[in-house]
């Protein structure tokens, strides 16, 4: 028993020496001023920028037209659902433009913007949405013209669908993210 008890206390220990190093690690990576920042969520030298105007007569149509055809189905996944599910994940790239989206690249002259939004926070304030993710705005960032990260934004929820980074990104939004997102694309 008393084996058990000193196994159990070590574990505890342990984590919690593992969340002391997280923590140490979290403030090590943490910029001074209004924003604490650490890791950025993705390595890049490209941003290929889609965005769609569809209202909400069409949505409902998505719904009503997913069984009808396996492109239909990969429409509603692109625009109300999770898909991409990882980065490997590619396929409906070359279907955006049948789903609505125009295509634009985003100027390297703004990437340090960008940098500055898609970059891991500490939690300061809550950021929560109750509605239905309409993913307008899709933005795939590549690295010598292979795709390493897509950030799906629906700004009228406030949410964020993203693949392809061990960053954690569960804080975007901190800081008006969505608001400088919205201003940097022109929405």
């Amino acid at each position: 028993m008393k084996f058990i008890s000193f196994i159990a206390a070590s574990l505890i220990l342990f984590s919690c020496h593992q969340r002391t190093e997280t923590v140490k690690e979290a403030t090590k990576n943490l910029k001074t001023g209004n924003t604490k920042i650490g890791k950025k969520f993705f390595e890049y030298d490209e941003i290929e920028y889609y965005t769609n105007a569809i209202d909400e007569e069409n949505i409902e149509k998505l719904y009503d037209n997913q069984s009808k055809s396996v492109l239909d189905s990969l429409k509603m996944g692109v625009i109300l659902g999770e898909i991409p599910t990882s980065i490997s994940d590619l396929v409906f790239i070359d279907q955006l433009g049948k789903f609505g989206y125009q295509k634009f690249s985003i100027d390297k002259s703004k990437f340090r913007e960008v940098d500055a939004i898609f970059v891991e926070k500490v939690k300061n304030e809550g950021v929560v949405s109750a509605c239905i993710y309409v993913y307008r705005d899709i933005l795939i960032f590549k690295k010598k013209n292979k795709v390493v990260g897509i950030a799906k934004i629906c700004f009228g929820c406030n949410a964020l669908h993203i693949t392809g980074t061990k960053a954690h990104t569960q804080n975007f939004g901190e800081n008006g993210d969505y608001e400088k997102l919205a201003k940097l694309l022109g929405k």
